[in-house]
């Protein structure tokens, strides 16, 4: 039998923020025991800064050209999910004429395979704003009707689905799915409590930076590890190999952890982070105007800064529930288990919060931690530059399972040496379009509409003062990395999922 397969994931999570990551405040005991045991990846970069594009990566080992998952609300092509415009009447006539039905999915593949897949918590492959005439599953309207909950149906490959939607305290709403129904059915005086206390700081500024009302026992990343022991406890086949996806989440803001988890955090100090007058030679102009539109006082950064750590190490108690259930079970020897999240978090970087279109280290640079199952001889540790497309191949080849055709990504302990990660960060809007490529030591980066470009030596820069490319010493090395940019973008650029004609 195939070995399980257990991952964590987590929503907006920087790569400095475990202890296993240097991170001196971080209470990530677990997460850490999992780099001790495994192989911890010190340069593990996301195909793109924000949500949905990076998570499609993960979950398909293509990247962004290659799934056409470009911007946070355009869904991951699926024939069968609402990716076929119902509302357009030419898209009815015409869709899909030689369009496949589905971009496969990591739970797709294993679901062949003969894994039972199960997802818990948040995947984010569909936008959650949508209409619910178009028939998203994960969209809040759609969770606006009481039968929603019983719907059993299979989802982007997964066979068992609990979701969590939304961030900060939204969770616990009825429309924000399986946790939220859960509250309003057992803990409806929280609900309520949260409910009075979000109107009551409505008019406060930064009101999404403060501590929570929630307990942690009844918090969402507590209640993902407790459904997750479920499952193993009630609901496993053990005739067949466990593949289960975990989305938290945190600690992607609002910044709204646990009271009783926060103020064990009020005193810790802040680390020093990227300052905006040390920066050497322009920055782009998108990099620049999202410094500018996420700009945040001092204050407020000191508070996400502690709050964000207090939801880590919520998330990192959660982490240590699901081991425990899978040692008492004697599964954890058998299990290969993945901890890492989707993009990462301004943070306090240049006096900036959250996340954008841009490549900045803070956003690209994400923890990936690999835990193989008992038998398997893996490196513990990993400074070769990897994508998350790159992860299905590894994971795959870890298995034994053959690569899938088509597949973007390398098996990193295999085809490791010499390769370079892509992250395109694209926005709707038409501008400010960038490509960026890394290898061992730089990350180069290409604006489509205005020919700027960026370099920066990540090894001995890595707050990205000094951009290397106004300098004409560096003028052969851009000139190089431009090439292999464009020649990678435009050879990972499929263009069959979901697109259509009107002739």
């Amino acid at each position: 039998m195939n070995k399980n397969v257990v991952i964590f994931f987590t929503d907006q999570q920087r790569f400095d923020s475990l202890g296993c990551n240097g991170n001196v405040d971080a209470i990530t005991k677990n997460i850490d025991s999992l780099a001790m045991e495994g192989c911890n990846f010190t340069r593990h970069l996301a195909a793109n800064s924000v949500c949905m594009p990076s998570r499609a990566s993960f979950m398909t080992g293509l990247y962004v050209p290659g799934h056409g998952v470009s911007s946070n609300g355009i869904p991951l092509w699926r024939r069968d999910n609402g990716c076929e415009d119902k509302n357009d009447i030419i898209a009815k006539n015409i869709f899909g004429k030689g369009v496949p039905d589905k971009v496969p999915t990591m739970a797709d593949y294993l679901q062949e395979e003969g894994y039972q897949t199960v997802l818990l918590g948040k995947l984010h492959a569909e936008p959650s704003l949508a209409d619910k005439s178009y028939g998203f599953r994960s969209c809040y309207e759609h969770w606006e009707d009481p039968k929603t909950e019983n719907d059993r149906r299979s989802y982007y490959g997964f066979q068992y689905v609990k979701n969590v939607l939304g961030h900060g305290e939204a969770p616990v709403e009825y429309d924000h799915g399986h946790y939220g129904r859960w509250m309003h059915k057992q803990h409806p005086e929280i609900v309520e409590e949260v409910k009075k206390d979000r109107q009551s700081n409505a008019r406060r500024p930064n009101m999404n930076i403060r501590m929570s009302k929630v307990p942690s026992e009844l918090h969402n990343s507590t209640w993902l590890a407790n459904e997750a022991c479920d499952y193993i406890e009630n609901h496993l086949d053990r005739e067949k190999p466990l593949f289960m996806f975990i989305g938290f989440p945190d600690p992607h803001h609002d910044f709204v952890p646990p009271r009783d988890i926060a103020e064990n955090f009020m005193n810790i100090q802040v680390p020093e982070m990227a300052k905006l007058e040390k920066i050497q030679g322009e920055k782009t102009k998108g990099a620049m105007d999202m410094l500018r539109s996420n700009h945040a006082s001092k204050k407020n950064i000191e508070l996400a800064y502690k709050l964000t750590q207090a939801s880590v190490s919520l998330i990192d108690r959660a982490v240590g529930k699901v081991i425990d259930k899978l040692k008492k079970e004697n599964m954890y020897d058998d299990t290969i288990i993945i901890f890492t999240s989707d993009h990462g978090e301004m943070l306090g970087d240049y006096e900036a919060l959250y996340k954008g279109d841009q490549p900045f280290y803070s956003l690209i640079h994400i923890p990936f931690i690999v835990k193989p199952a008992k038998g398997t001889d893996i490196p513990h540790k990993i400074e070769d530059p990897m994508s998350n497309a790159d992860v299905l191949p590894t994971l795959f080849g870890m298995l034994g399972i053959e690569k899938p055709e088509n597949i973007q990504g390398v098996d990193i302990f295999k085809e490791g040496k010499g390769n370079m990660p892509m992250s395109t960060c694209y926005n709707l809007l038409g501008y400010n379009r960038n490509i960026s490529i890394y290898d061992e030591q730089y990350r180069y980066t290409y604006v489509t509409d205005t020919e700027e470009e960026e370099l920066y030596n990540q090894k001995e820069d890595p707050k990205e003062y000094v951009n290397l490319a106004k300098k004409s010493e560096y003028r052969e090395i851009c000139d190089k990395m431009r090439e292999r940019v464009l020649k990678k973008h435009l050879k990972c650029e499929i263009q069959i999922y979901g697109h259509y004609g009107t002739w």
